[in-house]
């Protein structure tokens, strides 16, 4: 684990990966290095999660239940990835886990089997002769795998970047944008009953990224981005649980301009029935205050059974 691929500790940082139970309201920290700096944590199983670090992908197996003990670099292990060049944060387990999706520094997707890797697959072939740059950031899939939430990042010759909230087919790559305006977009998922997509936008507050809901008619449209909590901070990459019952989103204090690393932040908890569409006035519960921000959770960390989820944070010594 040399060299400078991907995201690198400071001096005096570490990377601490914690697992959070929900009910019980309690973290305990399974994971710690001082050399690599994990980001991102899928859950593969109850024993297995899938981080990246240094560019590439790796699976922490987690100690036994009742085993406290807290796992170091040595515990990873790489996932390997042939025809893949380094990736960034972002990327999405299949819904029958035996692959994941990540993405590409190169801006592409592409296709990893899981749990053993080899043999990859590239998903979309951005066309040389496409006039602007384009870029895959990839958060979320579609419950039956049929479709992948991504953002879309284009950069025109005149140098505009713009983001924008697309899904893409697993298969062909095939991409349709369901947002195209000025407005940023990021951090975009599927509901897990398919319905809805859920992303952070600066269309309601410019400037400042806010949570949003768009329901999905079944035939490739939608309505209108709504706006689900309503306050004046920075909110970023909301992950509904897997039975609907939570909302998990990361939140910046106000003033904070994208996504930053090594921040104070908040882990951050509303009722999953707002991703629906409910109306109700309720004030979101914070769980945990850390040091992170970039690779916290960027992408779904929430285990099958909705019992628990896994993030990072960064402190320093």
């Amino acid at each position: 684990m040399t060299g400078t691929r991907g995201r690198q500790l400071l001096p005096g940082q570490t990377s601490r990966v914690h697992v959070y139970d929900v009910a019980s309201r309690t973290r305990r920290l399974v994971f710690e290095s001082d050399t690599v700096l994990v980001e991102a944590p899928n859950v593969l199983d109850d024993r297995t999660l899938v981080l990246n670090g240094d560019g590439d992908l790796w699976l922490l197996p987690l100690p036994e239940p009742g085993d406290d003990r807290v796992l170091d670099e040595t515990a990873l292990v790489p996932v390997p990835m042939p025809g893949v060049d380094e990736i960034n944060n972002d990327h999405v387990l299949d819904p029958s886990g035996e692959s994941v999706v990540v993405s590409a520094r190169d801006g592409e997707l592409y296709r990893v089997p899981l749990p053993e890797g080899g043999s990859s697959s590239r998903i979309t072939d951005t066309p040389a002769a496409l006039p602007v740059v384009r870029k895959y950031y990839l958060h979320g899939i579609a419950p039956d795998g049929s479709a992948l939430a991504a953002i879309v990042g284009e950069r025109t010759p005149e140098g505009v970047w713009t983001t924008d909230v697309a899904l893409v087919d697993p298969v062909s790559g095939a991409t349709t944008f369901l947002t195209r305006d000025e407005h940023p977009d990021d951090g975009c998922a599927i509901t897990p009953d398919g319905s809805t997509l859920l992303f952070n936008t600066e269309r309601f507050t410019p400037g400042a990224a806010q949570l949003a809901a768009l329901r999905l008619d079944g035939d490739g449209g939608t309505g209108d981005p709504v706006r689900i909590a309503v306050e004046d901070r920075v909110d970023w990459f909301p992950h509904l649980s897997p039975d609907g019952a939570h909302l998990l989103y990361l939140s910046y204090e106000p003033g904070v301009q994208g996504h930053p690393a090594d921040h104070r932040v908040e882990l951050r908890l509303l009722p999953g029935a707002l991703a629906r569409g409910a109306r109700i006035a309720v004030l979101p519960e914070t769980l945990v205050v850390l040091d992170g921000g970039q690779g916290t959770v960027n992408v779904p960390p929430w285990s099958p059974d909705s019992r628990w989820f896994a993030y990072c944070d960064y402190p320093m010594a």
